[in-house]
Formats: structure tokens, sequence, C-alpha cells
């Protein structure tokens, strides 16, 4: 499958298409659904973000190495959102010790 999106430096304001979300991000529209009913992605009237593209390849890389269902890598991607957090506050706080 070839990356329509490949090489593209897409902004916070850059929107893309549910077709272009499918083939970038290596999923099925049906798959895609799936991470929508979940609340994983969050769709405008002409798109969506770009910014859901890393998450969409990361969900789906998730499920297909896994193994295992959309519920499943939903939880997954809450708490592996709450590390990140976690970690960002460890660097900030040990940036205002220095």
């Amino acid at each position: 499958m070839s990356d329509i999106l490949e090489g593209l430096l897409l902004d916070e304001y850059a929107v893309v298409t549910r077709a272009e979300l499918c083939g970038s991000g290596r999923v099925t529209p049906e798959e895609l659904d799936a991470l929508d009913a979940l609340g994983l992605l969050s769709a405008r009237a002409e798109g969506y973000p770009a910014a859901a593209l890393p998450l969409v390849r990361r969900a789906a890389r998730l499920k297909r190495g896994l193994d295992t269902d959309w519920e499943l890598v939903a939880v997954i991607m809450d708490l592996l959102r709450e590390i990140d957090a976690l970690r960002n506050e460890v660097r900030r706080l040990k940036a205002c010790q220095r």
C-alpha cells in the first residue's frame, strides 16, 4: 500500500480525509470507525486532524502486534498517554529543581 502522506510536513491545522487517514494509517474504514467509536479519534466536518495519523498508526501496530481487539487497544493507548504525561511532569519538576 502506498503511503500518500509520506514526506509531507503536516502542521497542527492540517486536515486529512478519511481515505488519506485509512491509507496512511494502514487501517480499513471499518477499523477507523472502531477507533472513532472508542473515542480515540475526533473527526472534524472537513476531515480528521493530521495529528491523528501517528495515533492511528500506533493503534494499528498495537492491534496487530498483540492480536487483540480495539477495546484493549483503547485502554493501552490511554495508559500510554498517561505515562507520557507523567514523564513530562517529572521532566518539568526536575527542571524546576535546577
